[in-house]
């Protein structure tokens, strides 16, 4: 008789276990809104769940390196800009001011404007994003270009990773923008501040032949900077295009992530009622079994 009992006993209890833990987990998707709380619910769904939120995490810090990528580029190609534009205004006085009817204080005082022009090309060259030189390579942190216009830097470049198995170059190897190659320099070609240190001293000393000169190598510099600003436009469309398809990647993988996860509030509410059901019509049927106290005990 005492086996029976204990047998008895074993089965209601087990039968109201699982029936409080169908009813707790109903109630935990009701709450959390997820189909997929812990392994147990779904050990195919939580590898396939594991996967695209790990997938989300690559995205993400795709994304952040494509911003970081997009700013580099657009303070590089400012900056360039604002190079170019004062290369064209020492080109305009070089080609004005190597007429001779102009007077020798009319060059002096053009000498004087280009002396400005060579201090914000320096401070052009020597522009930051985020506490970083950008045309100094990998050394990011020493002005590249001295007033005297030597280059410091280096031929490092920089890369970053934009989406799998693609690094994309985020900066200008500008060693060749501001100093002549040797093959440059072998035909005759200056440096860019060399050439704007020329155009200066030339128009103080009223040296025409000088202006000249430095004339016809302000357009050679004007060339270095545009081919420099067309490599920069065409990484940033790349990485635009990138920057697109990761939104449209991510967009599907969180859909799918909540197609594995998600769950159907309507159904883990019909799920809750159906199991609070089954707990207390369990209950009802251990107590007509059990007696009283072995009950109590079950609660």
């Amino acid at each position: 008789m005492r086996v029976s009992d204990r047998q008895r006993y074993e089965q209601a209890n087990h039968r109201v276990d699982q029936a409080k833990t169908d009813n707790s987990s109903t109630l935990e998707q009701l709450s959390t809104q997820k189909r997929v709380n812990k392994l147990s619910d779904d050990p195919i769904a939580v590898g396939q769940i594991l996967r695209r939120r790990n997938q989300l995490s690559n995205i993400e810090q795709f994304t952040k390196n494509i911003e970081f990528t997009k700013g580099y580029i657009d303070r590089t190609e400012a900056s360039l800009q604002g190079i170019h534009d004062y290369l064209i205004r020492a080109k305009e006085l070089a080609v004005n001011l190597s007429n001779g009817t102009y007077a020798s204080n009319s060059r002096e005082a053009a000498g004087l404007e280009v002396k400005e022009i060579v201090e914000g090309v320096v401070s052009l060259a020597n522009s930051s994003y985020n506490n970083r030189y950008v045309f100094g390579g990998f050394r990011t942190q020493t002005p590249p270009v001295t007033g005297d216009g030597q280059f410091t830097g280096d031929d490092g470049a920089v890369f970053l990773q934009v989406e799998n198995g693609v690094f994309r170059q985020i900066n200008l190897q500008a060693r060749s923008l501001f100093e002549p190659t040797a093959d440059e320099r072998a035909k005759g070609h200056f440096g860019m501040i060399e050439t704007l240190a020329l155009l200066r001293d030339s128009l103080k000393d009223n040296d025409i032949p000088g202006i000249r000169k430095a004339m016809d190598e302000l357009e050679f510099q004007m060339d270095k900077t545009t081919s420099s600003q067309s490599i920069l436009g065409s990484t940033y469309n790349a990485v635009d295009e990138t920057s697109r398809r990761l939104d449209l990647n991510n967009e599907l993988t969180h859909e799918d992530l909540s197609r594995l996860e998600d769950a159907d509030v309507y159904r883990a509410t019909t799920d809750f009622k159906k199991t609070e059901a089954v707990l207390q019509s369990t209950l009802m049927a251990s107590n007509k079994l059990l007696q009283p106290s072995l009950l109590n005990f079950l609660q």
